[in-house]
């Protein structure tokens, strides 16, 4: 299983100081080469930027696919490639997506994808991370969520 993320998750962690959460999911994940250049830009959080100068060993940097899907027009570079790159390895591939574009996208693809909400539930669930903390962290950092969607996790993280 090959498993992508997206720029706006790995923010979102790294602002949150949550980043634990995603190897205690997943052993490794693969960014895109445009996703490290998003992280590593100067407009980008410093913790993201801090992450990224030397990503940990469950990081895998991949080359951006020679071709962007033509659906991923209008997405941002870094969502087209982990979308187009997904597409490419489909169907043992899943997408770490919060863009609500994206998620849409992936969706009408027929990708496997998860949100960051669904990595905390499942990092919850296996006791890495504490749930209620967690989502308190992300709110601290502007991460958008609807009520809806952390009760659905709550569960999901059996809390």
């Amino acid at each position: 299983m090959l498993i992508i993320s997206d720029t706006s998750a790995l923010s979102a962690l790294a602002e949150a100081g949550l980043m634990s959460a995603l190897p205690a999911v997943f052993p490794m994940i693969v960014i895109t080469e445009s996703v490290r250049h998003e992280c590593t830009h100067p407009g980008a959080p410093v913790a993201l930027q801090e992450w990224a100068k030397t990503p940990p060993s469950w990081v895998q940097i991949a080359s951006d696919p020679a071709t962007l899907l033509p659906e991923t027009t209008g997405l941002g570079i870094g969502e087209a490639t982990s979308i187009s790159l997904a597409w490419e390895h489909r169907p043992e591939s899943t997408v770490i997506l919060d863009d609500r574009e994206g998620r849409a996208l992936a969706k009408a693809l027929g990708l496997n994808f998860i949100g960051l909400l669904g990595v905390v539930a499942i990092a919850a669930q296996r006791k890495a991370i504490r749930f209620d903390e967690a989502i308190s962290k992300l709110q601290a950092v502007d991460f958008r969520m609807s009520e809806e969607a952390i009760q659905i996790c709550r569960l999901r993280a059996g809390q």
